[in-house]
């Protein structure tokens, strides 16, 4: 921890003056980083029942808003375009940028293709980058919405200050609310956020994002976890005179039933797909939820315990060339750990299966 700079001292009694209330301080680390900690002994394990239980509130009226992501970006662009004269340049003024270490700058949309080409991850973040660019908005603003954005209901969005300098922990259970005005010239609708953990005074307090895989940590965050609960890694999977699909792994190792329903259609004999024929028709995924036959489950079996495989060399390729990339090494080596764990289950499931 350092001593707050000037812009952050200036944010915090602006956030004061807005009727933001908190038991919890703003600290910085050297690189300029923030993170929160508790000023008191905090208890807000669940039930969530009690009002004291917030460890913040914030008057609505202090966020920016809007009915859309796209509209939230707009919003922040043009707010900070007019400097001073917005009534949120405080806030705006300790946003991260897109120079220096800011964790902005670090983000996969800002790297140059010669680190992009040393993720391994057989497209899978190139294909969230493609499906999320946007060059009609303004670069800064969108990923500062993509990292910190709330969903407040009702087809709201909010930039809430405070509440995205505090830090990620998948594990912990969250809660957020809006309170809505009662009127009698009340302070408006004020939004409630409760962690599900007991804090002790001074250690440092976090809320969940969201269940979110390392791809979604990463591209939006800038960060990755090995211990991510929520975790998926997905395969582009490509069969000759097939649709292709995605095949997903989960984080216990599990395929996703979507995966393997198709696999059992594609890899079905005559014989068995004589099946779809004979039932009412809408009926057949529900047939497919379960296996058609030993011999048609085993392929799928070694079909998908192939295709892992085939991805897991080449993860280990790109962790052993990537050891002087921390954030990469780390993303391509859980993604490693996830398949190792995949084609663990399945030979436990089918002892002797060949791929």
């Amino acid at each position: 921890m350092v001593a707050l700079t000037k812009s952050t001292t200036q944010f915090l009694a602006w956030t004061a003056s807005k009727g933001i209330e908190t038991p919890l301080d703003l600290n910085e680390r050297s690189d300029g980083s923030r993170y929160t900690t508790a000023n008191v002994d905090v208890d807000c394990s669940p039930p969530f029942l009690s009002s004291t239980a917030d460890i913040l509130q914030v008057p609505i009226s202090a966020c920016i808003t809007s009915d859309s992501l796209d509209g939230l970006a707009e919003r922040l662009a043009y707010e900070r375009n007019v400097e001073s004269k917005s009534d949120y340049a405080p806030y705006i003024n300790v946003l991260p940028t897109l120079e220096g270490n800011s964790y902005l700058a670090s983000l996969p949309r800002f790297w140059d293709s010669k680190r992009l080409e040393r993720v391994s991850d057989g497209g899978q973040l190139e294909r969230r980058m493609m499906n999320d660019e946007r060059k009609d908005l303004d670069q800064w603003a969108l990923a500062c919405v993509d990292s910190r954005a709330n969903y407040l209901g009702d087809g709201m969005y909010a930039l809430t200050p405070f509440l995205d300098m505090i830090n990620h922990d998948a594990s912990v259970q969250t809660r957020a609310r809006v309170e809505k005005d009662k009127g009698f010239a009340g302070p408006g609708d004020i939004l409630r956020l409760q962690s599900g953990k007991k804090y002790a005074k001074g250690s440092e307090v976090f809320i969940s994002y969201g269940n979110l895989s390392n791809l979604d940590t990463l591209v939006d965050y800038g960060f990755v976890s090995d211990q991510n609960p929520f975790n998926t890694e997905t395969i582009a999977v490509r069969m000759m005179g097939q649709q292709p699909f995605l095949l997903n792994v989960y984080a216990d190792g599990s395929i996703d039933a979507g995966s393997k329903a198709t696999l059992r259609y594609y890899l079905a004999s005559p014989e068995e797909l004589e099946i779809f024929s004979s039932i009412e028709k809408g009926s057949g995924l529900g047939i497919l939820s379960k296996p058609l036959s030993d011999r048609n489950e085993l392929d799928v079996q070694s079909f998908i315990a192939s295709t892992i495989d085939e991805a897991l060399f080449e993860t280990k390729e790109g962790t052993a060339e990537t050891k002087a990339d921390a954030l990469i090494h780390m993303y391509l080596s859980a993604r490693a750990q996830q398949f190792e764990s995949a084609l663990e289950r399945i030979q436990k499931q089918f002892p002797g299966i060949e791929y």
